[in-house]
């Protein structure tokens, strides 16, 4: 019998402190519109009383006026806890996805070089990181620059140039108009820069202190003009994916030219300036050689390597050579001369 008194005790007491209205203000409002029973209600059990909750149907807790915590992105962290609430995100990161910086596909949590693009490693210490140390390969570079800089600071480098255009073989040349490529472009047409899991070049490696681009200048385009008794078109020669010539269209030369249309070894038509040589000069142009110098490589000891083509209409490869020329004794001297097919 005492039990059952308790009991009825209890939950007497647990209906007073269910009906006990803590905002009088809030309950008249809801008391205009409904009756005392439905504002003390609680439908959704969420013990939010009706006249103080705003989701009535739905559960949720007293300090978000009876409605449940919103999750915007869906995510499973609700978005009082959630430092991207409209961005999906795990748990372990506040509710915001994990990143990756530089997106090389490792996440930056687990990226010990999360500013470099890297691969993947099973090595922790590696994943996500150059293959390379590109500090020390940068120190080992810079080192090898300033010995090279060093060794050719005396060096006469116009020199090398008359050396390269005096030893042309002009008999190469076959054809009475000749395309100069006087500009060598690399296309890497689809790569993305510093994407390839290697250290970035700080510099050129191969031709560090002499390039193709120190031999073309105004100087060898005049020189390569006075040189060859032929009509001259010069043009821009594109390597790589994409690769092609794109001739010159523009003045160069304070030469006389002539404006022609030149076929190229695919048949389209180019329009271009020729610089004649000869009085019968042909406004459309199919037959003609080409010459193509480009530097290849600086080596130590004052050692340049250089590539010459010399290609005619009717030799799809033409003939190319590598000479290496080294600086000795205050001039250039061909040490070694290879043909190659």
């Amino acid at each position: 019998m005492k039990i059952k008194v308790s009991a009825v005790l209890l939950f007497v007491i647990s209906c007073f402190h269910a009906q006990e209205i803590t905002d009088r203000d809030a309950f008249e409002k809801c008391r205009k519109e409904n009756s005392k029973k439905i504002c003390l209600s609680d439908k959704d059990e969420d013990n939010v009383l009706f006249y103080l909750d705003q989701c009535p149907e739905k559960a949720g807790i007293l300090e978000n006026k009876g409605c449940p915590w919103p999750d915007t992105d869906h995510d499973g962290v609700i978005d009082k806890d959630d430092l991207c609430p409209d961005l999906s995100g795990e748990k372990d990161n506040n509710g915001c996805p994990w990143t990756d910086f530089d997106g090389d596909g490792v996440l930056d949590k687990d990226d010990p070089c999360p500013a470099d693009f890297g691969y993947a490693s099973d090595d922790p210490q590696k994943n996500g990181c150059m293959k390379e140390d590109c500090k020390k390969k940068y120190e080992e570079g810079q080192a090898r620059l300033k010995k090279f800089q060093e060794e050719s600071k005396l060096v006469d480098y116009n020199k090398l140039q008359d050396k390269i255009i005096n030893d042309l073989n002009l008999n190469l040349l076959k054809e009475e108009n000749v395309v100069v490529f006087n500009k060598n472009q690399m296309i890497t047409c689809g790569t993305i820069p510093g994407k390839n899991y290697y250290c970035p070049a700080y510099y050129d490696y191969e031709t560090p202190v002499y390039s193709t681009e120190h031999f073309w200048n105004d100087k060898a385009v005049e020189k390569i003009y006075d040189k060859l008794p032929k009509n001259i078109i010069f043009a821009s020669n594109y390597e790589g994916l994409g690769s092609g010539a794109e001739y010159e269209k523009d003045t160069i030369l304070n030469r006389n030219n002539k404006q022609v249309r030149i076929l190229d070894q695919y048949k389209v038509e180019h329009e271009t300036l020729l610089y004649p040589k000869h009085k019968n000069i042909q406004t459309k142009i199919n037959k003609y050689s080409s010459l193509f110098i480009k530097i290849l490589k600086n080596d130590f000891e004052n050692k340049i390597k250089v590539m010459i083509v010399y290609k005619n209409t009717d030799d799809h490869f033409g003939e190319k050579y590598i000479i290496t020329y080294q600086y000795l004794d205050n001039q250039w001297k061909t040490i070694e001369t290879n043909k190659e097919k």
